[in-house]
């Protein structure tokens, strides 16, 4: 197992561990699924909000939007906190991790638990209260804890070990939230045959959710307590200015890195946002069907993660990455061509559509699973670089800085979605859609991401970071 030590900004004593075992780096990893919330969020709460508590689209729309943003704006900040917060107890993550968990597990509850019937305008300020709360502790967690896999292992291959455990439970607490939501709260009842329209299902949805934040927060936490020492900051260590940021913004390997993950989000998960629509109105498939597409690519990305990390350790994590963009494109971009515009594969019986696109999705799931873990283990790499450098761990405010990209390309891809609509003819009320527009829907977003496939080539190119830059270091670090 890796070897790892402290920071030149840290302090440990004889007691602090220098390796992780295998359970430690499960323990780490599960903080991933505090992600379940963002999940529950991202599916429901517009349905949940116009539906449940009949508050405007368009009010739900600019609420959801602006939150978002302020999402996004946190995660340097917080990033930033985290580098610097200097308690001795508990070190520079573990009181991010503790607040954070505990706050997300409250107002996840707080969120889903609006009462019907209040004033409109007190129902709009609660749904907002929530909403940006929620956010920025799921932000006070997800970021220190990310930061955090560095924080804990020395070695190159470590640090993509750790990420790739986070990787896992992060797209586990997806599925659980995306999945899991559909199949148990959401079950049809004698009241309501689409269960999703029970405003009963909500709250404990909320509550169950809260509870499955509140162990893996305890588990995160306990089995990374031994390692506080090496995450405090020395007394009488320096302060490092904000000024240093311009060493984050400044790093060529981390820039490369931000402009892959926007053009990779711009391009893929336009697919991603309008899958419902695809699915449903080109592909003709019915929920259970288009459930059976979303459990390949989910668990397909699970899969991945152990075998990205052996190919990242035998080949490098740049070259791993070229092999899962290829996988990405090839399963996103395929399906549609495949299907649509070449007819290789009939579009009926849907039972048959299924089988010839669950193939492309496993690739798919298969290319994105390593974006999952492998591009989070490279921050962390430009981060550790610039510590040896200068003697300073900025890794949360490195983690902020992609987190904030990769946040932007998303919400770039949702907002690009609604235009496509527009464009292609969409008709909302609709049950069936033209030809032509059934044929946009699908192409369109794949055409889009080959476009894209040179800026995200370019940008991985830019990434100079190898295994040969820490080899030194690693050697030290060897027992």
């Amino acid at each position: 197992m890796s070897r790892a030590d402290v920071s030149p900004g840290g302090m440990a004593d004889a007691a602090t561990p220098t390796t992780l075992r295998a359970w430690q780096f499960a323990g780490y990893g599960s903080g991933g699924m505090v992600l379940a919330a963002y999940y529950l969020v991202s599916a429901s709460f517009l349905f949940y909000a116009t539906t449940i508590l009949h508050v405007s689209p368009d009010v739900a729309g600019v609420v959801i939007g602006l939150s978002t943003l302020w999402d996004a704006l946190t995660d340097l900040p917080l990033g930033w906190m985290s580098d610097h917060t200097r308690s001795q107890r508990l070190g520079r993550r573990h009181p991010f991790l503790i607040a954070g968990g505990i706050a997300v597990a409250v107002l996840t509850v707080v969120l889903w638990s609006i009462p019907r019937g209040l004033p409109p305008g007190l129902t709009i300020v609660w749904l907002v209260a929530a909403l940006f709360a929620l956010k920025t502790a799921i932000s006070a967690f997800v970021v220190p804890h990310t930061a955090m896999g560095s924080d804990l292992v020395e070695s190159y291959d470590g640090r993509t070990t750790a990420q790739a455990y986070r990787a896992t439970f992060q797209v586990v607490g997806m599925a659980l939230a995306l999945i899991g939501s559909s199949a148990w709260f959401f079950r049809p009842t004698p009241a309501f045959p689409q269960g999703q329209l029970n405003p009963a299902a909500y709250a404990p949805m909320g509550w169950a959710c809260a509870v499955l934040i509140l162990i893996v927060t305890t588990i995160t936490v306990s089995s990374t307590w031994q390692f506080i020492p090496r995450m405090r900051i020395a007394r009488g260590a320096p302060r490092v200015g904000w000024r240093a940021v311009r060493d984050v913004l400044g790093d060529h390997n981390l820039r490369a890195l931000v402009f892959l993950i926007l053009a990779t989000e711009i391009g893929a998960q336009l697919t991603f946002a309008l899958g419902f629509h695809i699915n449903t109105f080109t592909y003709g498939l019915s929920g259970p069907e288009i459930a059976v597409l979303m459990i390949g690519l989910l668990v397909s990305a699970v899969v991945s993660q152990p075998i990205w990390a052996r190919i990242a350790r035998r080949y490098d994590k740049r070259p791993a990455l070229y092999m899962a963009v290829a996988l990405a494109v090839v399963g996103i971009a395929g399906a549609p061509f495949t299907h649509v515009a070449w007819h290789w594969f009939p579009l009926a019986p849907s039972a048959h559509v299924v089988l010839t696109l669950l193939p492309f999705q496993i690739l798919a799931g298969l290319g994105n699973g390593a974006f999952w873990s492998l591009p989070y283990a490279m921050v962390t790499d430009c981060a550790r670089a610039n510590e040896n450098r200068s003697g300073v761990n900025l890794a949360g405010a490195y983690t902020g800085l992609y987190i904030f990209a990769y946040k932007l390309g998303s919400s770039l891809s949702v907002a690009l979605s609604g235009f496509l609509l527009g464009f292609i003819g969409f008709r909302d009320k609709a049950l069936v859609q033209a030809p032509a527009t059934r044929y946009d829907l699908a192409i369109y977003p794949a055409i889009l991401l080959l476009v894209l496939l040179p800026v995200m080539l370019l940008a991985l190119h830019s990434y100079r970071l190898k295994r040969a830059d820490f080899v030194v270091r690693d050697a030290a670090a060897a027992p």
